[in-house]
């Protein structure tokens, strides 16, 4: 027997039968597009039922290809989400796209905009029943949400100074500490200077504003908004592999992000480097052009460089059409070692110091940079400027640091 209306269990006339009241279910669909800048975004997320999260009580990601997060709930619920950083348990304090349900079905429509939209919060307006589709269907209430820049700003945690030390690792050296503490206490410039190990000298980052945050969130500071929403063990990994390397001068282009690339920037967990120097060599992180026909413009890729990774692809394209030729196989396999033995040694010996130091440091889950592409530690592959992941970081370095309470 079901009922919209709780009651008493009670006994049956015949003694024989308990009757027992349940409410009816309802299902909730949230309805993600976020085309406007990334379509596969795997978006952090947990579900809030009347208050409580659903267990189990960690992040989830929004799947690629269904782009949809559904619960069955009782008539009466309330359901909301924490979106992003703010599924860390000691973060959410922000639930986002709250929803009463009621006699129907609900689907919330939540469409990403870019650009600063003003006023714009993260609720869900009034719904608009939708008849049936077919005979014997339930209607369904549909609401229509945004997820804008400042929408982000307000699911992104923004780290204190004390939880940025909380979060460093003990044995971390005091000068790092400090730098890092530093940013979340507030600084008046895009600038820090860590004295180097043994050599007297300093390390001196550019914290480089970026144009991203600014064009899409109403109002927003990158010494007060921005830096403090990247999660403080992004800059601890890359200053101690820098400072150990005696590295005296780096820049860093990109940190916590609304809308641009992949979750990681968007949930503070990344960093973006393209200037390395120290007292032997400068490195232009920079490898674009790998694939362009002509001549090469860029230093950091030679002419046969160019000229070997055109036959590779050949034979590469080769080895795909006749796959039951093992002799085409053997041929793209030498044309992609004599490749990469040229790719390898052009690069810059720093480097391929700081990425060797940057593999092997604790906190770093992922280096993407121009020369190889390691998406899971101990698995690397060269960076053949062919898949979007690939060309996107023909430019740069990219670490992502380890926060399985987020994103893993």
């Amino acid at each position: 027997m079901m009922s919209d209306q709780p009651h008493a269990c009670q006994l049956a006339a015949d003694a024989t039968t308990i009757i027992v009241p349940v409410c009816a279910q309802r299902t909730v669909c949230y309805q993600f597009d976020t085309s406007a800048t990334n379509p596969d975004l795997e978006l952090p997320y947990t579900v809030i039922v009347d208050g409580t999260v659903l267990s189990p009580d960690k992040p989830r990601r929004l799947n690629k290809a269904s782009r949809k997060i559904s619960v069955i709930v009782s008539a009466g619920s309330s359901v909301a989400l924490y979106l992003n950083s703010d599924v860390h348990p000691a973060h959410r304090r922000t639930p986002v796209y709250a929803v009463e349900v009621k006699e129907h079905d609900v689907v919330v429509n939540i469409t990403e905009k870019t650009g600063k939209t003003h006023n714009a919060k993260p609720v869900v307006g009034e719904a608009q029943t939708q008849a049936p589709n077919q005979p014997g269907s339930p209607p369904v209430d549909r609401y229509e949400a945004l997820l804008t820049g400042d929408i982000w700003m307000a699911i992104s945690h923004r780290y204190t100074e004390a939880e940025a030390n909380d979060l460093l690792p003990d044995d971390i050296e005091p000068a790092i500490r400090k730098a890092v503490c530093g940013i979340y206490r507030g600084l008046s410039a895009g600038k820090l200077d860590i004295p180097l190990m043994d050599e007297g000298g300093m390390l001196c980052v550019s914290l480089i504003k970026q144009e991203n945050p600014h064009n899409n969130i109403t109002s927003c500071s990158f010494l007060s908004d921005v830096l403090p929403r990247t999660h403080p063990l992004t800059f601890a990994a890359l200053f101690s592999v820098a400072r150990k390397a005696g590295i005296t001068e780096l820049h860093i282009t990109s940190f916590w992000r609304p809308s641009l690339g992949s979750i990681v920037h968007r949930a503070g967990l990344g960093l973006d480097v393209d200037f390395l120097t120290n007292t032997q060599q400068k490195v232009k992180i920079n490898r674009a052009g790998l694939n362009d026909k002509g001549p090469s413009h860029n230093p950091n890729v030679s002419d046969k460089e160019k000229a070997l990774h055109q036959q590779h692809q050949e034979k590469k394209a080769m080895a795909r059409q006749h796959k039951k030729d093992p002799g085409a196989t053997q041929a793209s396999d030498i044309a992609r070692v004599a490749w990469e033995k040229e790719l390898q040694a052009n690069e810059p010996s720093l480097m391929q110091q700081m990425r060797e130091s940057l593999a092997k440091h604790k906190l770093v889950r992922q280096i993407l940079d121009p020369w190889y592409i390691a998406l899971q530690p101990g698995a690397r592959h060269s960076n053949e400027q062919q898949s979007g992941e690939e060309k996107v970081h023909a430019n740069h370095l990219h670490i992502t640091v380890r926060e399985p309470k987020i994103y893993e």
